[in-house]
């Protein structure tokens, strides 16, 4: 189960005295123009559209990395309780959040310019 967490992003921890995101998915995505890793979040609630049968839902999104623009397409399949079921990712890959806390701490570690 801890993989699942680590893969999904599930296990997010809200800030102190703020309310758990009951709601949210976090997605991590390395989009292959520059190998930089986006964090996306899909709310079960407000972004899940009816797929074509009428009886799943699906989310399509772009996401772009802040770091040289690349683009992906993340697209999550989801059965009727809106439990996930199917996701696929065009121009990157799925990678967890542990990858993206490591980019995150390179990214905003200070320089020494000496």
């Amino acid at each position: 189960m801890s993989f699942i967490k680590r893969l999904f992003g599930s296990g997010e921890s809200p800030a102190h005295g703020a309310k758990p995101d009951l709601n949210g998915i976090w997605y991590f995505v390395k989009v292959h123009k520059c190998g930089a890793i986006a964090r996306v979040r899909i709310d079960r609630n407000n972004d899940l559209s009816l797929d074509d049968d009428a009886e799943t839902y699906v989310v399509r999104k772009q996401v772009v990395d802040n770091v040289c623009y690349g683009m992906a397409e993340l697209e999550v399949h989801f059965d009727s309780s809106r439990n996930e079921t199917n996701r696929h990712v065009e121009n990157g890959e799925f990678v967890t959040r542990e990858e993206w806390d490591s980019q995150e701490k390179l990214r905003i570690a200070p320089h020494n310019n000496e």
